[in-house]
């Protein structure tokens, strides 16, 4: 008994599945669930999709991704994982791991909306060196130019010197 993804039904786009294919191109989700719709392996799909996805780019028609890419864009992103993964945890995280992840960047927001250094924000929450400056990206616009500001008026201060 051979294995299902190695038998030739699996590796065979035929003219039925192939007009399958291109009537579920707009509305799918990934590659993957039409795949598994049709019942052939990924690469088969892959293959078969590409000049029909190349003719919705040109004519304008081709879907797009809730991360605001091209469908079906390799790499995946927070929009294709979503669907897979609970709502209340976040990707990669237990429901645990999640509330721990989100204390964390609760904390590292504020001090780094307070003006603190990224070497300073690391020590306290005990991540590796470096790791406090990817928190940024989770700051408004708001918080960030209240940070300039707190950074500012922190390099405005004398320096005291214990001698």
């Amino acid at each position: 008994m051979s294995h299902p993804d190695t038998t030739t039904e699996t590796r065979v786009m035929t003219p039925e599945k192939l007009a399958l294919m291109v009537e579920l191109l707009p509305t799918a989700d990934s590659l993957r669930d039409i795949a598994s719709i049709l019942s052939v392996h990924l690469d088969v799909v892959r293959r078969a999709s590409a000049p029909f996805l190349a003719l919705m780019k040109l004519n304008g028609t081709h879907p797009q991704c809730g991360c605001g890419k091209d469908r079906f864009h390799p790499y995946g992103c927070a929009d294709s994982r979503a669907k897979s993964w609970p709502a209340d945890c976040l990707p990669g995280q237990t429901r645990a791991g999640t509330v721990v992840m989100l204390e964390r960047r609760r904390v590292a927001v504020e001090m780094l909306t307070q003006g603190q250094r990224f070497c300073d924000v690391d020590r306290a929450l005990g991540m590796h060196k470096g790791t406090a400056k990817y928190y940024l990206r989770y700051l408004t616009p708001d918080q960030l130019a209240k940070r300039e500001r707190n950074q500012r008026e922190r390099a405005a201060k004398p320096v005291r010197c214990a001698a």
